[in-house]
């Protein structure tokens, strides 16, 4: 799955490309537009006085604006100089947050409790500022007489809608307050993050016994094995530490056949995010910030308030889409969770066995190597890294003719220089040669990293026309592997390999970007569309001849067997209305408590999940924390995904569809990857959603491929 843009996506469009005056690259590192970046340069003692100075730079340009005459005005030095009047300001934030999410460190968060607020509130004050609105509705009048071109047009009406959105329109007392709500915020997120990661970085889980362990893979054994013993020099006995940076704790829960072992480590995981990291307190003042400034702007809930561009539109309606897709799963998932407590019925011996939640991966695992015969441990050795990296690049030139190609990292001569030893650096060239872009690619996990995988626009470049070559895009993908022991090789799993077809599928989308204006370019669109590039790329890892192009034996190079293959695809039936349940009622969750947040204020927030789910809730006898407590996606940002989790399977319904146009055409057909690029990819939101789907598909999205897919209709 992309990174949320932190502060930033409190304003739909954002202010962006070059400043009246240039700042200092020497003195001002973080606002330094050089490319590739030099990172060894940004450290955190410079960021509050390049920020300062961005901010100072920015003001200029918007009181600049201010001052234009009725007769002065034009689109250039009206709303092009707004779309250009703080890219510096955004160079060094951008710069932040990747630092942040990647390299964090009790100095670097010092200067970003710092910083961020401040500049949230700047930015919440451009949008009230009177004096740069009444130029721009004087602007906007004069110049839609004028017959702008459509991207001159678009961003004109969503700048206009994002200026009233964010309460240009209110009396001052109003417009005051939102200024401080958008500080408090940011604020907030802050906190959230911080004890997030704290929480992440100090839970361990230590077996001393072995026989305990028994069922686990050797891979991660060895993992918690090393663990252990860097956490305790000199110790002795026999030791095996867990923790939430690697996958050994979900291996555990999936693979080890002790049901008290597996009980252990889930009763230790409901301690996430409590006590010293406790996140309830910050939700809880997320929550009611999000709901009086949704109040304020005019908006009766947040998620209408947060949906107001998105395909859905308003709170009711993603709701209802929620709840149309939680009615299909309902009998199938009650279904397929008797039919796990079935089958531990019959392993255990025991005719009335109650299935816990500590049972369910392991359970489910079980059935799928005994359904459908397939070990995911073996499953792996055909994932080796390198393989997967030339399977996916050569599936992206397969489709769109393009060209990636490795450049050394490092601090040699010639060297791009990168944040991390283990991060690498790719270009991609067209057909015909021309430098599309650049990106870095940061797979491992490290404690000072952030969890899960995202895709980070850095510079949305230009596109080449006649008289200009253009400037390439520069993105980035994070993944969380964790690294082999030495000299072994990396295995991906198979969720784990289609988690990196996701990310590049977002990289992609910034790529082909055709779009001039920074803020419309790209994966600047809304977030119930801003998937569906990705998860389209996901569905290559299951189509048999993609897979047989690089899926091969880590040792022998042997492709994997059609058998395994038949297999894998099978397993795509294995629990999948559980699977998909899961993720409607988080998505539920995540609406219900950002519409209706004083629902929730009388009890904990870990009842929460229960209230939400009603009879879906199979545990409910069971105490649990919620999951609210460590939803990053929701509460890591100002803004983020909240309200806009179901986006993920909004997006689906739309990329599965694509798919099967794909499917029909044969595969990966480059004819039919032409029309998507420039249907879809190469549009940002210059052109509404809804209309790049009907551009390619011709019609209006169907929701059956989706269920075809998850096998849950025929």
């Amino acid at each position: 799955m992309r990174l949320p843009r932190q502060f930033f996506h409190l304003l739909l469009l954002f202010l962006s490309a070059a400043l009246p005056s240039p700042a200092d690259s020497s003195t001002h590192p973080f606002l330094d537009k050089s490319r590739p970046i030099c990172w060894n340069r940004l450290t955190p003692d410079r960021l509050e006085p390049d920020i300062r100075e961005a901010m100072r730079l920015t003001r200029s340009a918007v009181e600049e604006i201010s001052r234009l005459q009725p007769e002065e005005m034009t689109y250039e030095n009206t709303f092009g100089a707004l779309e250009c009047s703080n890219d510096l300001l955004m160079e060094g934030m951008r710069k932040a947050y990747v630092l942040k999410s990647l390299c964090d460190s009790a100095e670097l968060r010092k200067a970003m409790d710092s910083v961020a607020p401040r500049v949230s509130a700047f930015l919440s004050s451009v949008t009230k500022d009177q004096a740069l609105w009444n130029v721009l509705k004087i602007a906007e009048e004069r110049l839609r007489q004028t017959n702008p071109g459509p991207e001159q047009k678009r961003y004109m009406e969503l700048t206009m809608q994002s200026f009233r959105d964010n309460g240009a329109d209110l009396p001052p007392d109003k417009r005051a307050r939102l200024e401080v709500i958008d500080r408090e915020l940011t604020l907030a997120s802050q906190r959230f993050n911080n004890l997030y990661m704290d929480a992440r970085k100090s839970w361990t889980w230590t077996v001393r016994d072995a026989a305990f362990l028994e069922g686990i893979d050797n891979n991660a054994l060895q993992q918690a094995r090393e663990e252990f013993q860097s956490r305790s020099p000199g110790h002795s006995g026999p030791g095996w530490t867990f923790t939430l940076d690697s996958a050994a704790s979900a291996r555990v829960m999936e693979k080890a056949h002790r049901e008290e072992c597996r009980k252990d480590l889930w009763e230790h995981l409901q301690t996430v995010a409590t006590g010293a990291c406790d996140t309830e307190p910050v939700i809880r003042e997320i929550l009611s910030l999000r709901r009086e400034k949704a109040h304020l702007c005019g908006y009766g809930t947040y998620p209408d308030y947060a949906l107001r561009e998105s395909m859905a539109g308003n709170g009711e309606n993603a709701m209802k889409f929620v709840n149309e897709l939680l009615d299909k799963v309902k009998a199938p998932f009650f279904r397929e969770m008797e039919a796990l407590r079935r089958l531990k019925a019959r392993l255990t011996r025991q005719e009335n066995a109650r299935l816990n939640p500590w049972d369910v991966a392991y359970y489910t695992s079980l059935q799928a190597k005994e359904q459908f015969r397939l070990d995911q441990e073996e499953l792996r050795r055909y994932f080796p890294l390198p393989r997967v990296l030339d399977g996916l690049f050569s599936l992206a030139e397969q489709l769109y003719g393009i060209r990636v190609a490795e450049v050394p990292a490092g601090e040699g001569a010639g060297a791009v220089g990168t944040w991390h030893p283990d991060v690498r650096f790719f270009t991609i060239e067209d057909v015909r040669g021309n430098r599309l872009g650049s990106f870095y690619l940061d797979l491992f996990s490290r404690k000072s990293k952030r969890a899960g995988a995202w895709m980070n626009a850095l510079d949305t470049g230009s596109p080449a026309t006649r008289e200009n070559p253009g400037k390439p895009r520069l993105g980035m993908v994070c993944l969380n592997l964790h690294p082999s022991a030495e000299g072994a090789a990396v295995l991906l799993s198979h969720q784990e390999t289609r988690i990196l077809f996701h990310e590049f599928g977002h990289l992609l989308h910034l790529m082909f970007t055709r779009v001039s204006t920074p803020s419309l370019a790209g994966t600047s669109v809304p977030r119930d569309f801003v998937e569906v590039p990705s998860q389209f790329m996901e569905n290559w890892c299951w189509h048999p001849d993609v897979l047989k192009s690089f899926a091969r034996h880590e040792k022998t190079g042997l492709p994997i067997p059609e058998e395994m293959l038949r297999s894998l695809d099978a397993s795509r039936g294995n629990t999948p209305a559980l699977a998909l349940a899961g993720q409607l009622l988080y998505a539920k969750m995540d609406l219900a408590v950002h519409t209706d947040p004083e629902r929730f204020a009388a009890g904990p927030l870990d009842e929460v999940d229960a209230a939400v789910a009603g009879d879906m809730d199979y545990f409910k006898d069971f105490k649990r924390t919620g999951k609210l407590r460590t939803a990053r996606h929701l509460f890591s940002s100002p803004a983020g995904y909240a309200s806009f989790y179901f986006a993920y399977r909004w997006a689906e319904v739309l990329d599965k569809d694509i798919f099967e146009a794909f499917e029909r055409a044969g595969g990966p057909d480059r004819e039919t990857a032409r029309k998507f690029r420039k249907a879809i990819l190469e549009k940002g939101y210059t052109v509404p959603p809804m209309q790049q789907f009907m551009d390619f598909m011709g019609r209006k999205p169907r929701m059956d491929a989706m269920l075809r897919k998850r096998r849950l209709a025929s």
